[in-house]
């Protein structure tokens, strides 16, 4: 497991990803039919720079609208179109603040644990559950990310 300050570059290299990523539609046509046809080269003759057949180009763009494309292949069609695939995961947020709302629903199961919390005031419970959520993040502990069920 990386330490903090590994984790911490890991996360900011992600949350500028993130930002390169704002808009991730997929173009209707799918990204390989996209830019073969913004070239205005046929599937011929990406199939001729491939060393394919072109009902193999044909069978790639259908298999990228289905789901069912690989990498490798995205990889070696973009290459034949003087492009480069791009793979990644973005964060749908930044990952401190993943981090952080995993942190709270943990502090809050954590909570439902504890004897006579729906007792106590609503600052008490909040001022306990940033504290738990607060020696979460700072400790994460082996079961951090696993499912919380409350």
């Amino acid at each position: 497991m990386p330490d903090f300050i590994q984790r911490r570059r890991l996360a900011r290299l992600l949350d500028r990803t993130a930002e390169q990523f704002t808009d991730r539609s997929i173009p209707e046509k799918g990204w390989i039919s996209t830019m073969r046809l913004a070239l205005g080269m046929s599937a011929e003759q990406v199939a001729l720079r491939k060393g394919v057949s072109r009902n193999a180009v044909y069978q790639a763009e259908r298999s990228e609208k289905e789901g069912s494309v690989s990498l490798k292949q995205m990889e070696n069609l973009a290459a034949a179109m003087n492009g480069t695939f791009v793979y990644a995961i973005v964060p749908n947020a930044p990952i401190e603040q993943l981090k952080y709302q995993q942190a709270i629903r943990k502090a809050r199961a954590m909570a439902s644990q504890v004897s006579d919390f729906a007792h106590w005031s609503k600052d008490e419970q909040q001022d306990w559950i940033d504290d738990a959520a607060a020696q979460q993040l700072h400790d994460m502990p082996a079961d951090f990310w696993e499912e919380v069920v409350v």
